[in-house]
This record gives C-alpha cells, sequence and structure tokens, in this order.
C-alpha cells in the first residue's frame, strides 16, 4: 500500500465565512457546495469544510471539537514568497498567528488560522 491523502474534512459553524475566506486567501473556488458542506481542491487534495451538524454524525461516536478550543493540526502550503504573503493576509485583515520565522530546517513560515478553526501554515524554503 502507498497512502496518499485523498481528504480531508475540517469541521465548521459558518460556511460562507469559510468560502469568502478560502477565496480571499487562497483564492480558491467549490469544487463542490450544498446546504452543509464547501469542497475546495488543493492539489490532488480535496478540503472538506463540513457543517458541525453534519460531522456530529461522520466523526459518531468521536467528538467535533469547538473552534478555539485547541489545534490538532496544522495544513502547510508552500509558497514563493513568506514576507509577500504576510503582507497580503494582513491586507486581507488576517491575523497572524506567527509572524515570518526562519526555521533551524531551513524553512521560513507563518501560521495563522481559518473561521473554522484550522491552523494553516505557509512555507517557502529559506
Amino acid at each position: 500500500m502507498k497512502p496518499e491523502v485523498f481528504a480531508i474534512t475540517l469541521v465548521c459553524d459558518d460556511l460562507s465565512s469559510v468560502e469568502r475566506f478560502y477565496s480571499d486567501v487562497f483564492a480558491a473556488k467549490p469544487v463542490h457546495a450544498d446546504d452543509v458542506s464547501r469542497v475546495f481542491k488543493f492539489g490532488s487534495v480535496l478540503i472538506n469544510c463540513l457543517e458541525r451538524s453534519d460531522a456530529v454524525g461522520l466523526f459518531a461516536p468521536a467528538a467535533t471539537a469547538s473552534v478555539g478550543s485547541a489545534h490538532a493540526s496544522m495544513l502547510t502550503v508552500q509558497v514563493q514568497s513568506v514576507d509577500d504573503e504576510a503582507a497580503r493576509l494582513a491586507a486581507l485583515g488576517v491575523e497572524l498567528n506567527t509572524e515570518p520565522t526562519d526555521k533551524d530546517w531551513g524553512i521560513r513560515t507563518i501560521t495563522f488560522v481559518d473561521p473554522a478553526g484550522q491552523l494553516w501554515e505557509f512555507s517557502n524554503p529559506v
């Protein structure tokens, strides 16, 4: 078996905010939209933003976390320039979780949180 991530499901409380955020930050449009979800394509991976009401049934018996309670995952997108992206996010009113930082393992990163509470990272090689 060669595992490959096909889709990631994120629990959301406000789909319109998530859709607007993904459009502004990632220039992404939904490849699927219905009353309870918006699905975005990131390369070969689908990001399924699912309303909490539907996620409860899908995740059961596991519980869903509330937005802002804690971060259990971080999704990373490679970009050309973390500094340029930090400036673009600031212009969009997106608050950074971490400012541009060079990591010991040779990348420069910023992190931020989307309206669904998902932690994101932009990175570029140093």
